[in-house]
C-alpha cells in the first residue's frame, strides 16, 4: 500500500512549504506501554479453582504497567451456569472488574468459557445466546476499557473447538471443525451486544472466510462497522507446528495471505502454547519475527508458553518483538511557521511513521494542542484525520490549517503538541490511554501528551493608524 497524503484543508503551492520552518526528530529504541497493543498478563475468575477465584486487583494491574503492560486477558468461566442464567453476584464480579482495569490504566481482553478441557461440556446454542444478553447490560457501558472481546463460549477453553453441544460440523471427511448456522448466531449475538466501534476475534481463518468470504478487508470497507470489520483473529497456538495445531488447514499460504491483508483493519491476538519436537522448527527468532510482521500481530500473551518465550529471550529478538507488536509510530519531522495571528490560519504539517507491526484498531482522534507557554491554557483542535490509517512499514504526512486563538496576545508564545487521547469521554484526559511516540524527549508524563518542542509566537500587530496617512499594511 502506497504512502499517503493525508489533508484537512487543501493547501498547494510553494508558498505553503515557504511558510513552514521544518525540524527533524531522532527516534527511541525504548520500551513503552501503549495502550491497545504489545504482551498482556492473563489473569481468570473460575470458581471451580480456588487460585482463580479472586477476580482483577488494582495493585497487580499496577504492577503490570510498570512493565509496560497496557493489556490484561480476562478468561472468565460460566461452568456453573451451563444449565442457569448467569448469577447477578457475577455480573456485579465482571462490571467490578472493569472498574479495576479503568482505576490501573490497562484495558481488557475477554473471553467467556464453559470447558476447560477437552471432553468438558460447554452450553448449549440457547444458553450461550441468553447469557450474551445478559452480558450485554455490563459490556455496553464498560467497553471504553475493552480492548476487543474473544468470541469464546464455544467449546473447550472457549476456543471454539472440541463442542459437545453440536456448535460445529465435525465428523467422517470433515479435517477441521467448521463453523455452522449456531456458531454463526454466536458471532452475531456477541457483536450485537459490544458498540458498534468494538470487534470480536474469531480462532480460524477458515471461520471468517465462512462467515465474510475470502475476500480481505481494504481501505474502503475497513472500519466501516459491519460485522465483517468487526472481526478479527486469535490464535491460541502460534508457531506450535507447522499448521499452529489446526489454526490452518491445506489451504494455510492463502490463510495467511488474508491475514497479512485483512490485519491491517482488526487486531491479531493470540499466545504460544507448545515448545515441544512439532514446534521446535518454527518457535526460533527468525521464524518468529517473520511470521509476527506478516500476520501483523497487535497482542501476545506474557504469561503462556513460557518456555518460547525463553526462546525468544535467549536469541535476542525479544526487545524487538516488544517495541514492534502492534503499532509503534514514530515523529520524522514538522514544518511549523515561527509566528502567527490571532484568530488567522495556522498552517502546520508533520510526517509519521509506523515501525510496528500493525496498526491501532479502536478509534482514536487526533488533536493539536496549543499551549499558552505562560499560562499553561491550552487550545486542542480535532484534526479529520484517522490515525488508524498510519499502516506499518509506512510514513504519511498530515497537513493542516487550524485557527490560531482570537484572544492570543502579542507576543506570546504557543507550545504545540500532538495528542491522541482516548476516544471515550471518561478516558480522554488519562494519559495512560493516550498514545506516545517512539522518540526522545516529546512525551510528557503528565498530560500524555508528545511535545513538538517548538513555539510558535503572536506577531506583533503591524496595523497602521486609520486616517488620511494611508491605509493599514499587508500582513
Amino acid at each position: 500500500m502506497p504512502a499517503v497524503l493525508a489533508s484537512i484543508f487543501i493547501l498547494a503551492g510553494p508558498a505553503f512549504a515557504f511558510q513552514m520552518r521544518p525540524m527533524a526528530y531522532p527516534g527511541t529504541d525504548d520500551d513503552f506501554a501503549n495502550p491497545e497493543r504489545g504482551f498482556y498478563v492473563q489473569r481468570s475468575y473460575d470458581p471451580a479453582r480456588p487460585a482463580r477465584a479472586t477476580g482483577l486487583s488494582v495493585e497487580d494491574l499496577r504492577g503490570a504497567r510498570e512493565k509496560h503492560i497496557s493489556l490484561v486477558r480476562l478468561l472468565y468461566s460460566l461452568r456453573e451456569f451451563r444449565e442457569a442464567p448467569i448469577s447477578q453476584e457475577l455480573l456485579e464480579r465482571l462490571a467490578a472488574d472493569f472498574g479495576r482495569a479503568r482505576e490501573a490504566g490497562v484495558k481488557i481482553i475477554l473471553r467467556f468459557s464453559y470447558s476447560s478441557a477437552i471432553g468438558q461440556p460447554d452450553a448449549s446454542l440457547e444458553r450461550i445466546l441468553s447469557h450474551i444478553e445478559q452480558l450485554k447490560p455490563v459490556l455496553q457501558p464498560n467497553a471504553d476499557v475493552l480492548a476487543f472481546l474473544e468470541a469464546g463460549f464455544a467449546g473447550a477453553w472457549g476456543e471454539w473447538h472440541s463442542s459437545t453441544n453440536g456448535l460445529f460440523d465435525t465428523g467422517p471427511g470433515i479435517r477441521w471443525p467448521q463453523v455452522n448456522a449456531r456458531t454463526r448466531a454466536i458471532l452475531d449475538k456477541l457483536l450485537e451486544a459490544l458498540p458498534r466501534d468494538r470487534m470480536v476475534a474469531l480462532r480460524c481463518p477458515r471461520f471468517k472466510w465462512a462467515f465474510f468470504g475470502v475476500e480481505p478487508l481494504s481501505v474502503k470497507d475497513g472500519f466501516s462497522g459491519t460485522p465483517k470489520a468487526r472481526t478479527g483473529a486469535i490464535n491460541d497456538c502460534f508457531l506450535a507446528s507447522a499448521d499452529d495445531m489446526g489454526t490452518y488447514t491445506d489451504r494455510m499460504e492463502a490463510e495467511k495471505a488474508f491475514y497479512h491483508r485483512d490485519n491491517l483493519f482488526v487486531p491479531q491476538g493470540g499466545e504460544t502454547c507448545s515448545a515441544g519436537p512439532r514446534a521446535q522448527p518454527y518457535i526460533d527468532c527468525e521464524n518468529a519475527l517473520k511470521q509476527l510482521a506478516y500476520l501483523r500481530y497487535s497482542t501476545l500473551n506474557l504469561d503462556y508458553n513460557r518456555q518460547v518465550l525463553a526462546v525468544w529471550e535467549q536469541g535476542g529478538c525479544m526487545p524487538e518483538i516488544r517495541r514492534r507488536m502492534g503499532y509503534r509510530f514514530r515523529l520524522i519531522e514538522s514544518r511549523v511557521p515561527e509566528t502567527a495571528r490571532p484568530g488567522a490560519a495556522l498552517r502546520i504539517s508533520f510526517t509519521v511513521t509506523n515501525d510496528g507491526w500493525a496498526n491501532l484498531y479502536n478509534p482514536r482522534p487526533l488533536e493539536v494542542v496549543l499551549r499558552d507557554s505562560k499560562s499553561g491554557k491550552r487550545h486542542a483542535l480535532k484534526l479529520a484525520e484517522d490515525p488508524r490509517l498510519w499502516m506499518p512499514g509506512e510514513s504519511r504526512t498530515v497537513e493542516a490549517e487550524i485557527g490560531f486563538p482570537a484572544e492570543a496576545a502579542a507576543g506570546a508564545s504557543y507550545d504545540i503538541l500532538l495528542h491522541l487521547p482516548d476516544a471515550a469521554p471518561a478516558l480522554r484526559d488519562r494519559p495512560e490511554y493516550a498514545v506516545r511516540f517512539a522518540n526522545r524527549d516529546m512525551w510528557e508524563p503528565a498530560t500524555g501528551m508528545n511535545s513538538l518542542g517548538r513555539a510558535v509566537k503572536v506577531a506583533v500587530s503591524t496595523t497602521r493608524p486609520k486616517g488620511p496617512a494611508g491605509p493599514k499594511s499587508k500582513p
